[in-house]
């Protein structure tokens, strides 16, 4: 794997003023395995990445959503959307915090026993997941340099189930609405809050102890380990390409204590068909997608603009443009979303 990139001008780490707002912590404890190693094809420096661990970008980044603002906020701008989109959210996250680890001391006392073969139990997790409308499921080491300060005991095993879930198709393909301003990714929060405690509770049952984190939790950085989870590459959008849904899908995470067998990140050719189209770049309204990568916390990629990002979505209530015009993996099989889709493609390639 290549950990450098070649070319004096791209070298220049990036300095933070660039990025005016965001808030970094020092983290200077690394994995005893550095799963980034292994990911083919990306451009990183071990030492740099040591340095730093993200805050949660809705406390710290976003203006209008620090601090007592938040409230304030939520009441003024989302009127329409508190009742339809984020309250139907908050049952799994209010269990993930307030009722899991009761849960989880009851079941795997009740169903204590020999531990179930950890390769077993791995296929059983899949195929259980698979049922629930997670297509996406991959076990990693959790990197706790992409955990956020002070969330760590929220994670308290090493090995992380990784579940994706499949967004909405049909409320893609409404975004953007300006005048809906409907959000096209809180359905797959909803069902993926849900689903995940019950995939959890399955562990449970099996006597092996976990800590299940919901899609819209912003405890680590679900896409590094989605990526050292073999479940895809990383897009110049700055998330997740997979071969099933390209960046069509939302991750949850399960800590597990059991030593599953990991699965070895591979490249598939999306992050290299990412780079020679570059349609999101073009296409995002707010430009916080910039057109050449760059060194960034000791990565070389293309470093979203959180700040453009989350002001543009913020303040029309509604975007997904950079998940709506990839070409990777099909859209709904009707004739409109396939000229769609074939527009896009042709204006993509380059």
């Amino acid at each position: 794997m290549s950990k450098d990139a070649s070319g004096s001008g791209e070298d220049k780490p990036v300095r933070l003023h660039r990025y005016r707002g965001q808030h970094v912590k020092a983290r200077t404890a690394g994995p005893a395995e550095d799963r980034i190693a292994l990911i083919p094809g990306l451009q990183y420096r071990p030492q740099e990445l040591n340095l730093y661990s993200e805050v949660d970008p809705l406390r710290e980044n976003i203006r209008p959503l620090r601090g007592a603002r938040a409230l304030s906020y939520v009441a003024v701008h989302h009127k329409r959307e508190m009742v339809t989109e984020i309250m139907p959210t908050a049952p799994a996250l209010a269990y993930m915090e307030l009722a899991q680890s009761i849960v989880d001391r009851h079941l795997v006392k009740k169903h204590s026993g020999e531990p179930p073969e950890a390769a077993r139990l791995k296929a059983d997790i899949k195929q259980y997941a698979a049922a629930l409308g997670f297509a996406l499921c991959g076990v990693t080491k959790l990197d706790r340099r992409f955990v956020v300060e002070g969330m760590d005991s929220r994670f308290p095993y090493e090995t992380v189930v990784v579940l994706g879930m499949e967004m909405n198709k049909d409320f893609l393909l409404q975004a953007p609405n300006y005048c809906l301003r409907r959000y096209p990714d809180y359905d797959v929060y909803r069902r993926g809050g849900n689903q995940v405690h019950r995939v959890a509770n399955f562990i449970r049952r099996r006597g092996v102890s976990c800590s299940a984190r919901v899609p819209f939790n912003g405890a680590a950085i679900y896409p590094v380990h989605a990526i050292t989870a073999a479940l895809g590459e990383l897009g110049a959008f700055g998330g997740v390409l997979t071969p099933q849904f390209g960046p069509r899908q939302r991750w949850c995470m399960i800590a597990i204590d059991s030593p599953l067998p990991v699965d070895e990140p591979a490249r598939t050719g999306l992050a290299d068909f990412c780079e020679n189209c570059l349609l999101c770049v073009r296409k995002c309204p707010a430009g916080a997608i910039p057109e050449e990568p760059l060194w960034w916390r000791g990565v070389y990629k293309r470093k979203i603009d959180d700040l453009k990002c989350f002001t543009f979505f913020t303040s029309w209530h509604t975007c997904a443009i950079c998940i709506n015009v990839c070409p990777v993996a099909p859209v709904p099989d009707s004739v409109s979303a396939r000229t769609f889709r074939d527009d896009r493609r042709g204006d993509g390639l380059r």
